[in-house]
């Protein structure tokens, strides 16, 4: 998800490195989440067929793969000269709130107040609310998945977990820190994994087996291709990396069509996304250090804003889907509106609220940002 921005939202004092083709992959996995959630009201509609329902998700599904990879190669990046210091250790927890909670919290506080003046499936309690705040996974009923007061926040509580993991981790030095985040997470799904046959509940109804979810090893495949771009960065320089990374998840997207179309043979749907996922993230990560062309440039704009993006992009789909008749003529309208106008709000929302508050909180001066460079 998440989402982290740090290659654009750290002061200009700070050197912190900049992966162009990273940052613009992370637009395209925002677009990704939108794209899901567009799709599944066509088919909510019967524009499209039931069977589709499970591509859609699988389409968001790439995208969260492609953001936790993401996220994992970005904080080795940035930290790894950072290892084997207390403070510095501190200094990363504090950027990691100051980046991660302001926005979450005020998209978590719009959808309570939605949810008690229209309640739909559900009317979250205080408690729930409370419980959203801190990051806290808990069910919304008996049976059902964790899922906090705003849906796509439960991203979040696996970012929080790997952030509070990775904190510790600096601390230590750095080979000792990286390969105890490894092995925390290879123990947490081992141990989940032992504990889910002998429970009468499913997995996402304790918070052990919440977090024991294998999907947290997607954190550590990133750290891995953060760890490898460092010592074989200078070495291997990858071409059209942003392209290739495209072509990955197209791709990817259209095998899972062919493979959920009915009397299709099985396929193992989960592992190609997270493995399509973590090959474009490392495509992305082995590029030369400069900005593409102008497809490209806008994406990374995109990826810059994709955090408010993906939190506030389910009210716009949701208002869209209130004002607009959908039906086969206008199906594709409502798909290209809802990624246009989520896009569209999540850059406002990015460069007026969520960029200046994050710099208030820094002390850091505010800045007017500008568009990523275009190189010729």
């Amino acid at each position: 998800m998440a989402m982290d921005a740090e290659y654009s939202s750290e002061p200009a004092t700070m050197v912190r490195p900049r992966n162009h083709h990273v940052q613009a992959l992370r637009g395209i996995a925002a677009s990704l989440v939108v794209l899901s959630h567009a799709i599944d009201v066509i088919v909510e509609h019967r524009i499209l067929p039931e069977w589709f329902r499970p591509v859609a998700f699988s389409i968001g599904g790439l995208g969260v793969t492609t953001f936790f990879v993401i996220s994992g190669f970005v904080m080795v990046t940035i930290s790894y000269g950072d290892f084997g210091s207390f403070s510095k250790s501190l200094g990363f927890a504090k950027r990691r709130l100051i980046r991660i909670v302001p926005t979450y919290w005020i998209a978590t506080f719009v959808a309570f107040a939605l949810y008690q003046i229209a309640p739909l499936s559900r009317e979250p309690s205080i408690i729930e609310l409370v419980k959203s705040l801190t990051f806290i996974p808990y069910p919304t009923g008996p049976g059902m998945d964790m899922q906090p007061v705003l849906g796509q926040g439960w991203t979040l509580n696996y970012e929080m977990f790997f952030y509070a993991l990775f904190t510790v981790a600096l601390i230590l030095p750095r080979r000792i820190g990286l390969t105890g985040v490894f092995l925390v997470f290879c123990a947490v799904v081992a141990e989940g994994s032992l504990v889910k046959p002998f429970s009468n509940s499913t997995p996402a109804q304790t918070v052990l087996t919440f977090f024991a979810d294998p999907i947290i090893l997607l954190f550590a495949a990133g750290m891995a291709i953060g760890v490898l771009k460092h010592h074989l960065g200078r070495r291997f320089v990858l071409r059209y990396p942003f392209w290739i990374a495209v072509a990955l998840l197209v791709a990817q997207i259209l095998v899972n069509i062919v493979f959920r179309i009915p009397s299709r043979l099985p396929f193992p749907e989960v592992i190609s996304i997270w493995i399509a996922g973590a090959v474009a993230v490392a495509a992305c990560a082995f590029a030369a250090p400069v900005s593409g062309g102008r497809f490209e440039t806008i994406a990374e704009a995109l990826g810059d804003a994709s955090y408010s993006t993906y939190l506030f992009h389910i009210f716009l789909v949701a208002g869209l889907k209130m004002v607009l008749p959908i039906t086969t003529v206008t199906a594709v309208f409502f798909v290209l509106a809802a990624l246009l106008l989520s896009n569209l709000f999540g850059l406002v929302f990015y460069r007026t609220i969520e960029r200046p508050i994050s710099a208030l909180l820094r002390g850091s001066p505010i800045r007017r940002m500008p568009l990523p460079a275009r190189v010729a």
